[in-house]
């Protein structure tokens, strides 16, 4: 069993009367969609185009090949997948079988991967072959001989045929002659059983395995489809990695609830992205700012509209209202979406809400979800009133996987402890204000800065360093390391990079600025001050006129 810490029964009592769990398998939309449309579109994948009857063949053909190697209820199948077809398939096929889906960001390294495949002892994993030149094959024969529960490990696409790993094509043979039936005979799952295991970055060190469901993903979608008033004839476009929770849900399971198209962007080119919405007559999307940043200039600069646009949905950064203002005019509505991996859709704006509420707050909270903001003993605060983010809902995680990280994220009585400082106002809508959290947010990504400080920490030059998010005009936020070097030593931004990538860091977690010091800001009781670097990073860029991305990403000394 998954240690999980479900809401309390009066909660999921009541998720149920009002509809929000409808105790419904995920991989019954797909069956559904097969039968209703089997012949309309369901994934884009460059020149690829599958069916929902070719979605449901080649699922089913995957999901009697995992049974025939032994994976069931309960085994995790873990995947580090780019945006592709092969994604989409596997999660499908890994519902059909009752398993566990483990998504991976491509980003990953050694030294993320024998923590999460050791944790989540995974069985079996799909990697690419050769992608964006670097060898996945050969970093999974090695990690194989450290983690003797990863027994399989399946190859997409060209790759290094490294040892001991099996290939797409090869991995179907084991189906049988008639993996329809082999599929129909498996029993479905519980609807409150654990199907998703997805790790998030946070102010540990160690990745945090969050547990969610069936049920709380199927609210999480139809959540999505109530408050932005999606059909089958929308078409999704999803340039999200399909191995972060905004990916999963857009790309892996809201099209076969909707009946609606997929459009997979992988690596993101805001020029290709532009000619994808266009071409496919794209209407739904959800992003981080700094692709709309990317895809609105990319539009004004070949004064292209996009009049199929009907949402274009932002979260995990501010927006600017000039940048808001002039997207909505040329590629269509913008609004924002507070969430995060343990809860998705926390509060959202709509086509209804008025310009200040759409584009200056992130919304109202989506019923059934609670949302207070609470102060440091745990007491809600009034409108316009700072305080912790706190929430409780239909599509909030059952806990983590480390069960002794659920004690400090979760309250008695359900509420999940966000460590995002916000406010409500006068109307009811929430604006998000700056993180309790340590960490780095770059262009959505959530990197530790605990970690990267630990990993510094190691370099033989090194003596004290601390790590604080700096301002960045094109991803939001960019990591900045402050080192105070050991005596007769000296550090470049080249040699931090080379100690990461020796110890296999995914290279978003590399610090883009390094300065030395000749001491670091302490408080009395020994904390080192970040709040002081931060606002250093912040007024020095002020008073240059310029961003931290201006100024000169080697390293400055100041002495």
């Amino acid at each position: 069993m998954w240690p999980t810490h479900p809401p309390a029964p009066e909660s999921a009592a009541r998720y149920r009367e009002r509809g929000a769990w409808r105790d419904r398998p995920l991989g019954g939309y797909l069956t559904r969609a097969a039968a209703v449309w089997p012949d309309a579109l369901a994934v884009v994948d460059g020149d690829r185009r599958l069916t929902f009857a070719d979605v449901d063949r080649q699922a089913t053909a995957l999901a009697a090949a995992l049974h025939a190697r032994g994976i069931g209820q309960d085994d995790v199948v873990s995947f580090q997948l780019p945006n592709i077809a092969e994604a989409v398939v596997l999660f499908q096929a890994v519902l059909k079988v009752g398993a566990v889906a483990n998504p991976i960001v491509p980003i990953y390294r050694g030294h993320e991967l024998r923590f999460i495949l050791g944790q989540a002892q995974t069985n079996i994993a799909f990697v690419p072959g050769d992608h964006r030149g670097f060898d996945y094959p050969e970093l999974y024969r090695r990690l194989r001989t450290e983690l003797p529960g990863l027994r399989d490990v399946v190859v997409v696409g060209g790759g290094s045929g490294a040892e001991g790993t099996t290939s797409w094509d090869e991995f179907l043979t084991l189906a049988g002659p008639d993996p329809a039936a082999t599929v129909r005979a498996l029993p479905d799952p519980d609807p409150d059983q654990v199907c998703l295991l997805l790790y998030t970055s946070g102010t540990t060190a160690a990745p945090k395995g969050a547990l969610h469901s069936h049920n709380t993903l199927g609210f999480e979608n139809a959540s999505l489809v109530q408050q932005f008033g999606l059909n089958e004839r929308d078409v999704i476009f999803n340039p999200s990695p399909v191995t972060h929770v905004t990916g999963v849900n857009c790309a892996l399971i809201l099209p076969f609830l909707l009946g609606a198209p997929v459009v997979l962007h992988d690596r993101w080119d805001p020029k290709t992205a532009l000619r994808q919405i266009t071409h496919e007559r794209a209407s739904f999307m959800i992003f981080s700012t700094p692709f709309l940043t990317d895809l609105l200039a990319v539009a004004e600069a070949s004064d292209v509209t996009t009049p199929t646009v009907r949402h274009l949905v932002c979260g995990g950064a501010d927006i600017p209202d000039e940048l808001a203002r002039r997207a909505t005019r040329r590629l269509g509505l913008v609004t924002r979406m507070y969430g995060a991996t343990e809860g998705p859709s926390v509060t959202a704006s709509g086509r209804l809400d008025p310009a200040g509420v759409r584009l200056r707050t992130d919304g109202t909270p989506l019923a059934p979800t609670e949302v207070v903001v609470a102060d440091d003993a745990g007491e809600p605060v009034g409108p316009g009133v700072v305080g912790e983010v706190l929430w409780r809902g239909p599509d909030t995680c059952l806990g983590y996987l480390d069960a002794t990280l659920n004690a400090a994220a979760f309250t008695a009585d359900g509420w999940f402890r966000s460590g995002d400082l916000a406010r409500f106002d006068a109307h009811g809508a929430l604006r998000i204000e700056g993180r309790i959290k340590d960490i780095i947010n770059r262009s959505g990504e959530k990197i530790s800065t605990h970690e990267v400080e630990n990993l510094l920490g190691a370099h033989p030059a090194v003596a004290e360093v601390a790590v604080v998010a700096g301002p960045d005009e094109r991803t939001g936020e960019r990591g900045c390391a402050f080192v105070v070097t050991r005596p007769g030593c000296d550090l470049t931004l080249a040699q931090v990079r080379e100690h990461l990538s020796a110890r296999e860091v995914a290279t978003r977690k590399f610090p883009e600025s390094l300065f030395l010091v000749d001491s670091l800001p302490y408080t009395p009781s020994g904390k080192i001050k970040k709040f002081a670097l931060r606002d250093w990073l912040r007024d020095r860029a002020s008073a240059l006129g310029v961003t931290v991305r201006a100024m000169e990403e080697g390293v400055v000394r100041e002495r």
